[in-house]
């Protein structure tokens, strides 16, 4: 059976995360010593730490610290939004701290096919890098909220081993599907594989994640082998009777069972407001739920006198429907999929869903 280790701490305590991490490890059984690790974080876009967008820069230092005192040779990386990952590193504070600790760090920039016999209905996909070029891939996601599959975690995470531009073809393939969408995630998250899934959820994020919600202080550190057990633990934990479509997903497919819950010192729950978009997959006929989603399901819009016309938007929405015209976005939502990339990714909080 497997095993989700839960704990608390308040305020990034380094000695406090590290004891937390070899008390955890210990339990199960996962020891990590001189291998060539791969820590794959939440870097979505460049954030200031207390914004929690990104995996906390302290709590990646502490485990660093951890592995480089179990002889492991770490390497660090990510495939940002849309920005650089040196960009992300250094508006974020990690920079610094990398150098210093000697870490290499991975831009996710090259092309390599991977395939799977998956639940999604495709069997290829073009990561920016390959898992199975290390030992161990830790995954280091971040709490927060997704606007589209309502919460970010482990299995989520894993979705940033796709290369660039490549995520927003695949939230243009699946369309305003968000079943078909949190299958391809499943997929993605089984091929990375990761050996061990550790959730910052110290700060958090809650409201209309994952790049302009609200920040929240959870207390909430958590660690397993599986991430699909870890996602069902904190989403009910914090958002009781959710049934989000990732976690669904797996449950469905038969990838997450029964699971064990160790308690380390899990601090009281705190208000963690879901996003505010609607969920619209009812069990109706196609033709009659297109009709609806169109009518019901929320779009994203423009915050007057925020938008500074910068562009990001157009250039990451998947389906084209954006254009700058003089100084503001406009929105096309007969071409509109409701992938709210342009939300998550703004980098001045300029759309509202």
């Amino acid at each position: 059976m497997e095993k989700v280790i839960v704990g608390g701490n308040s305020s990034y305590d380094m000695d406090g995360l590290k004891s937390f991490f070899e008390r955890a490890l210990r339990e199960i059984d996962l020891k990590i010593t001189r291998g060539n690790v791969l820590i794959k974080p939440n870097l979505l876009k460049g954030k200031p730490p207390e914004r929690a967008v990104t995996t906390h820069p302290a709590f990646l230092r502490a485990l660093i610290e951890f592995l480089k005192d179990h002889s492991c040779l770490v390497s660090l990386g990510d495939s940002p939004g849309y920005e650089s990952l040196d960009r992300v590193l250094k508006t974020g504070g990690y920079l610094k701290m990398l150098k210093q600790l000697g870490i290499n760090v991975v831009p996710f920039t090259g092309k390599i096919k991977k395939k799977v016999q998956g639940i999604s209905p495709y069997r290829e996909f073009l990561f920016g890098e390959d898992p199975d070029r290390y030992d161990i891939v830790v995954n280091v996601p971040k709490l927060k909220t997704h606007v589209m599959t309502g919460t970010t975690l482990g299995v989520k995470n894993t979705y940033g081993f796709v290369r660039g531009f490549e995520k927003g073809r695949w939230h243009l393939k699946a369309g305003k599907d968000r079943n078909l969408f949190a299958s391809i995630i499943v997929d993605v998250h089984r091929i990375v594989s990761p050996a061990v899934t550790i959730l910052d959820g110290i700060l958090g994020m809650c409201g209309d994640g994952p790049g302009s919600g609200d920040p929240v202080r959870c207390g909430i550190v958590a660690l397993s082998r599986s991430a699909f057990a870890l996602d069902d633990f904190v989403e009910g934990y914090l958002c009781p009777g959710a049934d989000l479509p990732v976690t669904a997903c797996a449950r469905r497919h038969g990838l997450l069972g029964p699971y064990e819950v160790i308690d380390m010192g899990l601090p009281p729950s705190v208000a963690f407001p879901m996003p505010g978009t609607s969920d619209t997959d009812w069990n109706l006929p196609a033709p009659v739920k297109r009709i609806l989603r169109n009518i019901f399901l929320k779009k994203p819009g423009i915050i007057p006198g925020v938008c500074q016309a910068c562009g990001v938007c157009a250039k990451v929405c998947p389906a084209g429907a954006i254009d700058i015209q003089g100084d503001v976005a406009c929105f096309d939502y007969t071409a509109c999929i409701r992938c709210y990339c342009c939300h998550e990714m703004c980098p001045h909080n300029a759309i509202k869903i």
